[in-house]
């Protein structure tokens, strides 16, 4: 590994930069805990920034009023319940419902429930979300939504793990339907109930829209001399049943460390180095999807790369979601060479991260994620009340910093002809 790698990798701020971002708590949009974080980060930024400016966006801002879900029966039994952000309202007095089982919540498994979903609560299972094969919650929302059904319901996959916490995606003044999360044990009482053909619960659920909310995106830049950028983003939001130090502290922290460690890489034979922390990632992508959205089309056409840092520690593995862009995996793996630090690659576009809408705008970005195909990993506190500091090892952190700082360098060496050849599909 070059000396300059190795001190980055080593950075004394790294850690300390960690625990801050996280003692901000959960950092929810809307919740201001989030732009409190967001003015801390900036200000870190500024160090070695040329520019710096903290913008807002418009986001579709929504909290919880009231939420309850009791399975019904001869003694109504109260199960634990977190509404996805962005649900829909019920009745003031709530909703009586049938409730199916649809296992999963595959396309296969609403095929087989077929007309039998219309009118009633649909249960699904909660997946570990970094696998190949599995279905986001949004998309187990829509198919439920699609199908007539009245409410959703998701269940914890995960044992004595609690409720979650998500979105919905659901848009202001869209079509939608009250959706909870419910944990694991909830969801075992549940399909009980339904094998034994007596699964019947009353929801209630109510929020209210937040109007004109704005989140924040803070944006600090390093200039070089030849004209394009080489962009290193992370959300800076997250959930409030822990502190989002998985998600995503790990990337906030890491960032800013690859930040210091490239400004002295950056100069006049090279792109500027942007850096971009978002808000309202957890709220379907919309801080980074509004701020590329309002660029003017030259400005966008500039960002020659993104390395997005979402969830890169709480295991040692690293993967690289290269998002459709195959010109992306020599330079990841030349870059995992040159920090020592191994790094897979996945082709197949994910949505799960900011990367996602740099991405359909055609600029090449890939998403470095810890523990993909690893449900038994310590990634799998994730959206949960156990994504607190405790869980990130500190060795899987700076491994994050090495192999980002060696990505990014390799991007700002390259030529133009090189950086536009990663955009080949």
């Amino acid at each position: 590994m070059e000396p300059w790698l190795h001190a980055a990798a080593h950075d004394a701020a790294l850690m300390s930069d960690f625990e801050t971002v996280c003692s901000f708590g959960g950092r929810m949009s809307g919740s201001g805990q989030d732009d409190a974080a967001m003015e801390w980060a900036m200000g870190r930024a500024r160090q070695a920034a040329s520019t710096a400016q903290l913008l807002t966006v418009p986001y579709d801002g929504w909290r919880c009023e009231l939420a309850s879900l009791d399975l019904l029966g001869a003694a109504p039994q109260p199960l634990a319940c977190r509404p996805l952000l962005r649900s829909a309202s019920t009745p003031a007095g709530g909703l009586e419902l049938e409730v199916v089982d649809a296992g999963a919540g595959s396309p296969d498994d609403f095929a087989r429930l077929g007309a039998a979903a219309r009118g009633r609560a649909v249960l699904v299972r909660h997946e570990y979300p970094f696998t190949g094969d599995h279905v986001h919650r949004r998309r187990k929302y829509d198919m439920a939504v699609e199908a007539g059904a009245a409410a959703f319901l998701i269940a914890n996959n995960v044992p004595g793990q609690g409720v979650l916490s998500g979105s919905s995606g659901r848009p202001r003044g869209g079509a939608g339907i009250p959706a909870m999360y419910i944990d694991h044990e909830g969801g075992a009482a549940l399909a009980a109930a339904c094998a034994a053909g007596a699964a019947r619960v009353r929801i209630v659920a109510r929020g209210s829209e937040i109007d004109d909310a704005r989140a924040s995106v803070g944006i600090a830049e390093i200039a070089g001399g030849r004209d394009g950028v080489i962009v290193i983003s992370a959300h800076m939001d997250g959930h409030d049943l822990g502190t989002s130090a998985l998600d995503n502290g790990t990337g906030v922290a890491a960032a800013l460390a690859a930040f210091r460690a490239l400004s002295a890489r950056v100069g006049p034979d090279t792109p500027s180095l942007r850096l971009c922390f978002f808000c309202a990632e957890e709220w379907a992508l919309t801080g980074s999807a509004r701020y590329l959205a309002d660029l003017a089309p030259a400005e966008r056409a500039r960002i020659k790369l993104d390395i997005n840092l979402d969830t890169v520690a709480g295991d040692a593995a690293l993967t690289a979601l290269i998002s459709d862009f195959p010109a992306l995996a020599p330079m990841v793996q030349a870059a995992a060479e040159a920090s020592g630090v191994p790094v897979a690659t996945w082709l197949p576009l994910m949505p799960n991260s900011d990367h996602a809408n740099f991405a359909r705008h055609g600029i090449p970005a890939l998403r470095l994620l810890a523990g993909f195909g690893k449900p038994e990993s310590r990634v799998n506190n994730i959206l949960s009340a156990g994504d607190v500091p405790g869980i990130i090892e500190e060795a899987e952190l700076r491994q994050a910093v090495a192999v980002t700082c060696a990505m990014a360098d390799a991007a700002l060496r390259m030529s133009d002809a090189q950086l536009e050849s990663l955009a080949s599909r």
